[in-house]
């Protein structure tokens, strides 16, 4: 009889740097697609900005920016420039306490973010007020 073992790189358990690098993820509302680079602050922190965007301009030609950021001195930031998610800290396997910044309503909501099935997979929860009241979307690790 033969055994054949299959490896599929499963998280064993999450470490705190694990989440560094970039990460596709994609709109709830629509087929736009964002990479976002996380990365960790001198306080311990951890932060993504978007780096590409599939739709980097508007539908008349014009560079697409944050047109609906609260603070008007935002709003001729390119997409694909925007500060996604912010004062994420591990805790128990978990990014969790993050804001995270929708640029189509100009709001900010509660974010947390958990190890996938896999190491190329993150699970973030968006909410309002608390987890349990939000959406869940994939991300999948680009590098």
């Amino acid at each position: 009889m033969l055994l054949f073992l299959c490896s599929s790189h499963v998280w064993a358990q999450a470490n705190a740097d694990d989440i560094l690098g970039v990460w596709r993820t994609t709109s709830p509302f629509n087929d736009d697609t964002a990479h976002v680079r996380i990365t960790r602050g001198s306080d311990g922190l951890y932060s993504g900005i978007v780096v590409w965007t599939n739709h980097p301009t508007n539908d008349d030609g014009s560079i697409r920016c944050d047109v609906k950021n609260k603070n008007p001195k935002l709003r001729t930031r390119k997409w694909n420039e925007v500060i996604l998610c912010w004062n994420l800290q591990f805790k128990n396997g978990e990014w969790v306490k993050g804001d995270l910044y929708d640029p189509y309503s100009g709001k900010t909501f509660g974010v947390k973010l958990k190890p996938g099935k896999t190491t190329s997979d993150i699970e973030a929860r968006y909410y309002m007020g608390t987890p349990s009241i939000g959406i869940t979307m994939k991300w999948k690790r680009i590098k």
